[in-house]
């Protein structure tokens, strides 16, 4: 694929990124399901703990995000993009706004640091990982690392 057509799909793959987490913001989790990879190797670290490996799993924790949103925005900042023929990833900061989330009682908002992989399959960009956990101020190691053994 000639450098030009491989940042265009780049470019197409992450504009469907962010349109579908736009939905999840909204409780629609279908399009982030469909740009994910279906195989074994697809996997999650959300920002709720745990991770998931596989496509069942990733799927079922989508599905129970997607059961907590109820209405938002999302925005994203890019702060790095690496793209190969057959891999590319970015990492930004994603900002949902407005949000409404079951079992939290009025409207919110947080920052999520980022970071989506694309596989090339069958000549398609999958998403095969993403992992999302909440921005926070940076600090110095030993200040959380001296209250984890108290």
């Amino acid at each position: 694929m000639a450098e030009e057509e491989l940042d265009a799909s780049v470019s197409v793959a992450i504009a469907r990124l962010h349109q579908a987490m736009a939905r999840v913001a909204n409780g629609d989790v279908s399009a982030i399901k469909a740009l994910y990879s279906h195989t074994s190797e697809a996997t999650s670290f959300y920002g709720w703990g745990g991770y998931e490996k596989g496509w069942e799993a990733v799927s079922r924790r989508w599905d129970w995000a997607g059961a907590r949103f109820k209405g938002g925005t999302v925005r994203h900042e890019n702060i790095s993009k690496v793209v190969t023929p057959a891999m590319f990833y970015v990492t930004d900061i994603e900002t949902f706004e407005n949000q409404r989330v079951a079992d939290v009682e009025g409207i919110t908002g947080w920052s999520n640091r980022v970071t989506h992989i694309f596989c090339c399959e069958a000549g398609e960009w999958r998403l095969v990982h993403r992992h999302g956990n909440r921005l926070e101020s940076q600090h110095e190691p030993s200040t959380k690392l001296g209250e984890v053994g108290r």
